[in-house]
């Protein structure tokens, strides 16, 4: 008796159930293209960070360059990130002329970020996003606090540091 109704012909059976027309065969070729697209802009997003991260501490992303620049006296600490992070002292106080050293940079933390470069110039890089305004009234997203300076003395006041 189980199997007596797949002994009867077709034409004896109960039709099937009508189906109900769906909305996804209409909308999936309109919708699969936005779709893609937001999956594949969301997907790139991190390995582009990724690259930044790892070339030069969360800072700067590869050909970037940071300045923060001092003033009463005159000085600077320019940030190149060219795969590796360095630094350069740039001294406008001491002398007829401006004198540029280069050198290397470490950092001890990340946001703020703790820096030493070998000139010897310490101190910490805040992001502070539109919170830093130099004497030129131009506004900067990052703030150094010096600790140290080749040649100065504490007391140190912050400046601002721009992002080229």
């Amino acid at each position: 008796m189980m199997f007596a109704r797949t002994l009867f012909p077709i034409s004896a059976r109960s039709p099937a159930p009508p189906r109900v027309p769906s909305l996804a065969p209409s909308l999936a070729p309109s919708l699969a293209k936005p779709v893609g697209l937001c999956l594949a802009l969301a997907l790139s997003q991190p390995a582009g960070s990724l690259a930044a991260d790892l070339s030069c501490n969360s800072l700067l992303e590869p050909g970037q360059t940071m300045i923060c620049s001092g003033f009463e006296p005159n000085w600077a600490i320019r940030l190149s990130c060219d795969g590796a992070m360095s630094a350069e002292f740039i001294d406008a106080f001491s002398g007829d002329g401006i004198k540029t050293t280069p050198g290397s940079i470490s950092f001890a933390t990340q946001d703020p970020w703790q820096l030493e470069t070998s000139h010897p110039v310490t101190g910490s890089i805040a992001y502070t996003p539109g919170g830093c305004t130099d004497e030129s009234d131009r506004v900067s997203d990052f703030t150094f606090t010096p600790t140290s300076a080749p040649g100065l003395s504490a007391p140190f006041f912050p400046f601002c540091c721009r992002v080229e």
